[in-house]
């Protein structure tokens, strides 16, 4: 028996029969229904309900529902709130009420006759009865905090008794703002999808004497943000409007939520002079093509996602650090691509506003992108992240991550391990980076403060919760033709301060060491010494 909500909004009760899954609906009116609890003989359910005339103001007696015959009567009565009834062996009803101005326990007989069992100072509340030795358990609140406590009731002669009232009225009542016209039910109409903006931001970056960079995100959807819209556009301007033009991109992407598997399709168009992973593996590249998307969840919790991309790419590498010996020596790539990517991911995580705090999340992909203009293997990946929350206590946990990555073919594509979502205290960009990489993230997390309140002439202004981490990362990053990279380690502390979604700050303090050699990883001079200081924005891994 479980209280739960309709698709129209209303709280109903149902019976879930756990041999078959089978799904019954006990009540369907517009009254709220909680807490239900079936007597011991199994043929009654005893519910708390505002289908009561005092219910518009928010009153709630109990109810007796009969499975049988389906007949619903009162067993309590008044302007007051009765909640959280239990069932005793014996059938009587233990429950909370507020009807002499603060919570305590009564109990009541099938006939709705019974007594006020617990006369405590701030409340009692949640009532379980053990047995005529314990006698009840039940919540209440002492001392600044919540805490459950074991007692006996009050004796009977010592005990005010409550009676259900001999004339009840009719519970029939609704909201009266139905009968002002404005709130009067509506003809049905077809939904439409009419798309308004969410999300709009942008951006600009001048360097003066080199040129200026600008760039803008837009967001659409409709009501029920089944139907989205995103675009994204930037461009790079130098000494003239043509050279703005030319350096133009841009992505449109729509997705549709409307069924249990989502899709998506999307254009666009790439143009400027990029690095990809580090700064050796330098090119300049056009490209333009359409892509394809689709999204089938397996639970609530995890889904497969697929991508087919097709592009022309007019691409020119500047250098090639990725040559091996007797391979292809082609530095400039015009053609087709075709991309295949599918990825198995997974995420039932909590968070607190730093970032996760129990759970799991896991991304597992593959993909292809073929060079079908030449025949070949343009690219091949195959990746993994698996994330793992432990949690120590209600705001503390112990959180662990590993990631995996592998690439080849003709122009494998590498990734960057380092900075403060990564391998902390190296480089975010451009030195920790390669085709085979490895990344082990340990941290405990753990709360520091709850806010921060200081005193001034003018007032008082209160900071943020800053919370703790304790943290030891290891790492390495390898490519074909450098696979004599070392170890990268670090340990230390790290503060984190959230000022809102997404907007969190962190600060990293520790120490950097390493096994074996690392001089392949060319580290810039501020970034070889053991100690470091780091501060950058952004949620916990």
């Amino acid at each position: 028996m479980f209280s739960g909500l309709a698709v129209s909004g209303y709280s109903d009760l149902y019976r879930l029969w756990l041999a078959d899954g089978r799904l019954e609906r006990l009540t369907s009116d517009r009254y709220q229904d909680l807490d239900p609890t079936v007597s011991p003989d199994g043929k009654t359910v005893v519910f708390s309900s505002d289908r009561t005339p005092f219910g518009p103001g928010g009153a709630r007696n109990l109810f007796t529902l009969d499975f049988t015959s389906g007949t619903i009567s009162y067993l309590t009565y008044g302007d007051w709130r009765d909640d959280q009834p239990r069932s005793a062996p014996d059938g009587r009803i233990f429950f909370a009420s507020d009807r002499d101005g603060t919570y305590q326990i009564y109990s009541v007989d099938a006939t709705g006759a019974g007594r006020r069992e617990t006369n405590t100072l701030n409340g009692a509340f949640d009532p379980e009865w053990v047995d005529a030795d314990h006698g009840l358990v039940f919540g209440g609140f002492a001392d600044l905090s919540y805490n459950i406590y074991l007692a006996h009731p009050v004796a009977a002669s010592a005990a005010r008794s409550v009676a259900l009232a001999a004339e009840r009225a009719a519970p029939e009542w609704t909201w009266a703002e139905l009968a002002s016209p404005q709130y009067a039910r509506a003809n049905a109409a077809p939904y439409e999808h009419k798309f308004s903006l969410d999300f709009a931001a942008g951006d600009a970056v001048v360097a003066p004497g080199v040129g200026s960079a600008q760039g803008a995100v837009f967001v659409f959807s409709d009501l029920l943000s089944d139907h989205q819209l995103y675009l994204l556009v930037s461009s790079f301007s130098g000494s003239g409007f043509g050279n703005l033009l030319d350096n133009f991109s841009g992505t449109a992407f729509y997705l549709n939520q409307s069924h249990r598997v989502n899709w998506g399709v999307g254009a666009f168009r790439l143009r400027g002079l990029f690095y990809e992973g580090d700064f050796s593996t330098l090119y300049d590249e056009t490209s333009g093509g359409v892509f394809g998307e689709i999204r089938y969840p397996l639970s609530r919790f995890t889904r497969i996602e697929a991508e087919y991309r097709i592009e022309h790419s007019n691409r020119f590498d500047i250098t090639r650090p990725d040559l091996l010996e007797n391979g292809s020596t082609e530095f400039h790539r015009v053609g087709w691509l075709a991309s295949n990517y599918v990825s198995y991911v997974r995420d039932n995580t909590l968070w607190l506003p730093t970032g996760p705090i129990d759970g799991v999340r896991m991304n597992l992909t593959g993909g292809l992108v073929n060079d079908i203009s030449h025949g070949r293997f343009d690219t091949w990946v195959v990746t993994g992240d698996y994330r793992r929350y432990l949690r120590t206590s209600l705001r503390s946990a112990i959180a662990l991550r590993l990631l995996g990555y592998y690439a080849g073919g003709e122009r494998p594509r590498r990734v960057n391990i380092g900075g403060s979502w990564g391998l902390r205290g190296y480089p975010r960009y451009g030195y920790v980076a390669g085709t085979r990489a490895w990344l082990l993230n340990s941290e405990w997390r753990f709360p520091i403060t709850d806010f921060l309140s200081i005193g001034f002439p003018f007032g008082v202004a209160r900071f943020p919760g800053v919370q703790g981490a304790l943290f030891c990362d290891l790492g390495s990053a390898t490519t074909a033709t450098a696979l004599d990279r070392g170890t990268l380690g670090s340990t230390g502390l790290g503060l984190r301060m959230s000022l809102g979604a997404p907007l969190v700050l962190r600060l990293d303090l520790g120490y950097r060491f390493h096994a074996g050699d690392i001089s392949g990883y060319a580290l810039p001079s501020g970034s070889r010494g053991s100690r470091f200081v780091d501060f950058f924005f952004g949620f916990n891994y």
